[in-house]
């Protein structure tokens, strides 16, 4: 249910254009636009200094007009936007578009005097009008009326949308009046990003395209659910540096993935670079790129990486398609182009199918003699009866039951003689096919423009260059797998879920034997809220044992005799730790590893004890294994999420890791470890014994319980590292930072233990 009524801004029947001037300018060309796309709403000129413009009345202000318009469309300067809006909010107006950077200095000074129709940002000729309180920005000045008066708002700083629909086009920038309505949605937070996807000359037509600026009231999050709303729309694609409503664009998604709508994400901040840039752009946080990997990937959505891959992915999506299986077959006219498309297509993580014998039987019929019968299938031999050729061995290939997509890969080049044949082949064979077609082409510049458009006017896409042809393909196929499992995975979460909030009480019993849960549960959130600073390793793993992670036998000591009695009564070879309050032991030398006997233990504790204090960490050593990283990380933008990584000291030199919306699930978590590039190290490598890879979704799952009882208080865990062993996984050294915590400096909780 969207958040905002926005048929009175996306679907206005009237609009009031404040600043409308003479041809040319700003103003003049919002009028131009709305007419020529044939707009037939009503629209009111507002500007004091005329009378009349475009053979129709010119009213001198919002309060002069006769009738309450739907949406006012504010070309004003920066210095007039409060007046201006605050009429809008007086006259009950529920819409408004703000073209202006609403930002105004913070202290008068001297500037140039700006005029209605001077640059949009500039500020007002009559300084009066500049009525911004001095410790309040003109920005939040116009959201506090927005939210106070119910007014929905593109912008400020937007370059205005189009309901195509509707003819709706309020933009006062140059725009083709021809452009079609279809079944995209567009939303960018660029400007230049919204134009030149809108100029697009391919097959991808929108019914809404919408630059939204700063959303200072309205956020993209409102804008997916209103096109959600509309049965035209079929897939929506977005150009975002941030988000701004995260709850309610998760709510958007989710209804989304409801209603089988695709959302294609081009977000912008992948680099650290990037996410600085963006931030200083958009004005709003950017957010941890890795947190937007696992937001979208939960939730179904495509990310993509360049705009040639964003319009690739978006024609395929706005035909409807979707993939019955994760496998593509292909015929090709080219035994080297082939060879590329295997390369490219492996390194998307594209299968060809497996056909059966009986496909490869009937195309041996088919084929010329000498080619093999596979897929993908070069079908070019002699060039004699080629078509009949290409079109009955394409229908071979979609009947094999295992097919999930088809795709002719060619070149559809200006001046072949082959081009025309292809594209008759496919429309022959279309209404003959079971699955999708596409044609990948691919050499985009040498591409023939009048073949290409013959296929998109048959619903047939197009996409050009291997590279992002094959990514769109990809997104079309996991994008399917994605709705095949989505609701079987949310009956598997319900009931996981279920079964760890209900089986909580027998793990976390392991801490107070004779506390109930609910009675520790309430300790534990009592320490999370007292700390002042980061747990110790020892009160970490308390917590840790309580849920069930594996942890090795250990006890903290505080005098020479002690740690001899502990070291006698776990067993040599141990781990000597400092359990002083520092958070980088092992760069300090504050580790000492494989002690074998109560001699150097003494050596290393008399050695410890003169540098960092009395208090110790004495561990029983664990042996060697594969070293994860696993833990908890609190998004500030999108709540706990699970970590998983290659883990040891050089887990901030690999940065292999993974973060996992929560609830997730134990195929999740698997395929998370498995795309990990340590992944040949879980599996054995080198006579290594493999390592017991279903002990680490084990873990993963009980800290995701943890989650799910302490997230709110937590604001990091840190498990490192995690070692996995032939049987078992133990987490050798963690770390818990209490979500509030006052102090870097380690906090020596009282858990029972010196």
């Amino acid at each position: 249910m969207p958040r905002q009524n926005l048929a009175p801004l996306l679907g206005a029947r009237s609009v009031a254009l404040v600043g409308i001037s003479q041809p040319g300018r700003f103003g003049g060309r919002l009028y131009a636009n709305l007419r020529d796309f044939g707009y037939t709403g009503q629209i009111y000129g507002v500007n004091p200094r005329y009378h009349s413009l475009y053979d129709q009345p010119c009213y001198p202000s919002l309060s002069d007009l006769p009738n309450r318009p739907d949406c006012a469309i504010l070309a004003v300067p920066n210095g007039r936007l409060l007046e201006s809006f605050q009429e809008t909010a007086a006259l009950e107006i529920p819409a408004a578009v703000i073209f202006a950077s609403a930002y105004l200095p913070p202290s008068p000074s001297p500037r140039a005097r700006g005029e209605q129709e001077g640059g949009i940002n500039s500020p007002a000729e009559d300084s009066t009008l500049n009525v911004q309180r001095s410790n309040v920005s003109l920005q939040d000045q116009l959201a506090e009326i927005a939210n106070a008066n119910g007014i929905a708002v593109c912008g400020p700083n937007c370059m205005g949308f189009f309901a195509l629909e509707e003819r709706l086009a309020v933009s006062g920038y140059e725009s083709n009046p021809a452009m079609p309505a279809g079944s995209v949605t567009l939303i960018s937070h660029s400007g230049s990003m919204w134009d030149a996807l809108l100029q697009n000359n391919r097959r991808v037509h929108f019914n809404y395209a919408i630059s939204s600026g700063n959303e200072m009231v309205t956020s993209l999050a409102d804008y997916i659910q209103f096109a959600l709303t509309d049965p035209s729309t079929r897939v929506i694609g977005l150009f975002l540096e941030t988000v701004r409503d995260p709850q309610t664009f998760k709510a958007a998604l989710i209804e989304a993935a409801e209603r089988d709508v695709p959302i294609v994400a081009l977000k912008v901040g992948r680099s650290e670079r990037g996410a600085r840039l963006a931030q200083a752009h958009s004005g709003a946080l950017a957010g941890a790129d890795a947190a937007y990997e696992a937001l979208f990937a939960y939730y179904g959505v495509r990310r993509v990486k360049s705009p040639d891959e964003l319009m690739d992915t978006l024609e395929l999506l706005a035909t409807g398609m979707r993939a019955s299986s994760r496998t593509i077959t292909a015929i090709c006219d080219s035994g080297g182009e082939r060879g590329m498309l295997v390369d490219l297509a492996e390194a998307e993580g594209i299968e060809f199918t497996p056909i059966s014998e009986a496909t490869s039987a009937r195309l041996a019929e088919i084929l010329e003699p000498g080619l093999d019968p596979i897929n993908p299938l070069d079908a070019w031999g002699t060039g004699n009866d080629y078509a009949r050729i290409f079109q009955e061995c394409l229908q071979t290939l979609d009947s094999d039951p295992l097919t999930g997509l088809n795709v002719f890969a060619v070149d559809l080049t200006h001046a072949s003689d082959f081009s025309p044949t292809y594209v008759e082949v496919a429309l022959a064979a279309q209404p003959h096919l079971t699955h999708p077609l596409t044609f990948l082409v691919h050499l985009a510049a040498a591409a023939g423009d009048s073949q290409i458009s013959r296929l998109r006017q048959a619903d047939i896409p197009v996409l050009l260059g291997t590279e992002t042809g094959l990514r769109a393909i990809r997104h079309v196929l996991e994008y399917s797998e994605f709705q095949r499992r989505r609701g079987g995975e949310a009956k598997r979460r319900g009931g996981e879920e279920a079964r760890r909030r209900g089986g909580g009480a027998e793990e976390i019993s392991r801490l107070t034997p004779h506390a109930s849960r609910l009675t520790l549960l309430t300790e534990l959130r009592q320490l999370l809220q007292s700390a002042t600073g980061p747990l110790d390793e020892f009160a970490s793993k308390e917590i840790l044992r309580a849920y069930g992670i594996a942890t090795p036998a250990e006890a903290v000591a505080t005098s020479l005799a002690e740690a001899i009695y502990v070291a006698e009564t776990i067993g040599y070879p141990l781990a000597l730790k400092t359990a002083a309050g520092e958070l980088h032991k092992s760069d300090r030398g504050g580790v000492r590893l494989n002690v074998r006997d109560a001699a150097a233990l003494t050596e290393f504790y008399l050695e410890f004890e003169d540098r960092f204090g009395s208090r110790v960490l004495i561990q029983q050593m664990i042996p060697a294994g594969v070293e994860l990283l696993l833990g908890l990380v609190n998004d500030p933008q999108f709540g706990p999420m699970l970590a998983l990584g290659t883990g040891g000291i050089f887990v901030e030199v690999l940065r292999d890791h993974r973060l996992l919306m929560l609830p997730t699930t134990p195929a999740d978590v698997r395929k998370a470890l498995l795309s990990l590039r340590s992944a040949a190290l879980l599996k054995g490598a080198r006579g290594h014994p493999a390592a017991d890879i279903e002990a680490v979704v084990d873990a993963a799952m009980r800290l995701a319980a943890l989650a799910a009882d302490l997230g709110d208080l937590i604001a990091e865990v840190d498990i490192n590292p995690l070692i996995v062993l032939p049987s078992g996984a133990v987490a050798v050294d963690a770390l818990i930072v209490p979500k509030y915590s006052r102090s870097r400096k380690v906090f020596a909780a009282k858990t029972g233990s010196k």
